[in-house]
């Protein structure tokens, strides 16, 4: 059996029948799991998922970074919708569940490491431990809990308030992706975080 933190994270999530607790069971379930997990590592900035595609694999950050974003056509630029840090489980999660057409962009950052399974061996392991679809409505509901809470963050927060909190819950992410990404995240342009940082200074 492999020690990913992966699992330390999946049996965190709540709530999860008794059985999910019982650990000859669990025992059983990773090893299933251990079977049809990829680690891939990353030496160059990837997407994982174009818009307009289904999601085919839910990812895990071992190590590293990773972003989810659209294009805002009539603005012209990409807009960060999520950045996800070590520790995090990557997806669209209505298009890798419900298996529907995704109109966001996932891309991997330079350095990081990956552990990922496909839809297909997900179901696997759901008809071997019917117990585990568990993790699948766990996940989707932190998503739906992220976005709302993105939705009072981009309406009720000033952009230097969004950049604040985004280095207290992401600490170095200024020195692992571009200030073009970090500034679509803020919901501003470049120019505006550079002036940010020059009237406050880097926090």
């Amino acid at each position: 059996m492999k020690t990913h933190s992966l699992y330390d994270v999946v049996f965190q999530l709540r709530p999860l029948p008794k059985r999910l607790t019982e650990k000859p069971y669990v025992d059983e379930l990773i090893a299933a799991l251990d079977e049809r997990l990829t680690v891939t590592e990353y030496r160059h900035r990837y997407l994982l998922l174009n818009a307009g595609h289904v999601s085919d694999y839910l990812y895990f950050v071992e190590r590293g970074i990773a972003r989810g974003f659209y294009f805002d056509k009539k603005a012209g630029r990409e807009l960060t919708g999520i950045i996800w840090k070590e520790q995090s489980i990557v997806c669209d999660p209505v298009s890798f569940f419900q298996r529907k057409v995704s109109d966001v962009n996932i891309e991997v950052m330079r350095g990081s490491l990956l552990i990922s399974i496909s839809y297909r061996q997900l179901q696997d392991v759901y008809k071997a431990f019917p117990e585990a679809e568990v993790f699948s409505r766990c996940i989707s509901l932190q998503y739906a809990y992220y976005h709302a809470q993105r939705v009072r963050e981009l309406v009720g927060t000033t952009a230097w308030e969004r950049y604040r909190r985004l280095l207290d819950t992401h600490p170095g992410i200024e020195l692992k992706v571009s200030k073009a990404i970090i500034a679509s995240y803020l919901n501003v342009t470049p120019q505006t975080l550079s002036r940010m940082l020059q009237q406050h200074g880097h926090p």
